[in-house]
């Protein structure tokens, strides 16, 4: 079992802007956006908007894969579960936490169906690689193992922010496959509001399939996305 390799945000960036900019493009004269100088500011303000809640869900896909006794984040094994993200430097100066729920106590039904919390707290200021600096709290609830068909993690913020651009809301990943070793596929939902500096927000609702194609060499691993999503922009047009 090979492990997740984190995504930059850059290169998330490149890519949503590639999209949003074949969407913008192919829009009819009926709908709401045109491509136009201001929609190619509302473009680069809603891809960064995305690389930042990629960022988001890539820090806690780290974070419920990190276990010392497996490779598949299972946490099958509540009284000797551990975190150990030394090797990502995002987590340098952030205080990460596991709680399992009442429910999931060791020796009942903790290895089949783990239950609890793992909050990743960057407390007023943690600057990580490229001097990017993240603040408050991520939130992640587990039920199931990761790589088992209806398990679920879902994401909740609690005041946090990169580089003083705030993200609030809900993001669930639900494994849509039963496979361990071939392609497993996510389903994707969020409700998400993004305030920028100068006090506007952008709002995103989405509904995606996140697959991921593994190959023997963990470079060469790929991930394809399909669905739909629709909100608001900074300058209040609905897309």
């Amino acid at each position: 079992m090979k492990t997740m390799k984190s995504r930059t945000a850059m290169k998330t960036l490149s890519y949503t802007a590639i999209a949003l900019f074949m969407f913008f493009t192919s829009c009819k004269e009926s709908d709401t956006i045109s491509f136009s100088g201001d929609d190619n500011s509302n473009l680069q303000s809603e891809a960064s908007s995305d690389a930042q809640l990629e960022d988001m869900s890539d820090l806690s896909g780290v974070a419920v894969s990190a276990d010392a006794g497996t490779l598949t984040g299972s946490r099958s094994n509540p009284s000797a579960r551990t975190i150990d993200l030394s090797g990502d430097s995002r987590f340098s100066c952030a205080t990460v936490t596991l709680e399992f729920a009442n429910d999931n106590v060791p020796g009942v039904g903790a290895e089949a169906n783990p239950h609890g919390f793992i909050t990743i707290d960057f407390g007023t200021g943690c600057t990580g690689p490229n001097g990017r600096v993240r603040k408050g709290k991520i939130v992640i609830e587990f039920h199931g193992r990761r790589f088992v068909s209806g398990s679920t993690v879902t994401i909740t913020t609690d005041g946090y922010s990169v580089d003083g651009i705030g993200i609030a809301g809900i993001r669930t990943e639900t494994n849509s496959t039963n496979s361990t070793e071939d392609a497993p596929s996510f389903a994707i939902t969020e409700d998400v509001t993004v305030t920028f500096l100068d006090g506007t927000t952008s709002t995103r609702s989405s509904t995606r399939t996140r697959t991921w194609h593994r190959e023997a060499n963990p470079l060469q691993d790929t991930w394809t996305v399909t669905g739909s999503a629709f909100g608001t922009t900074r300058k209040g047009k609905n897309y």
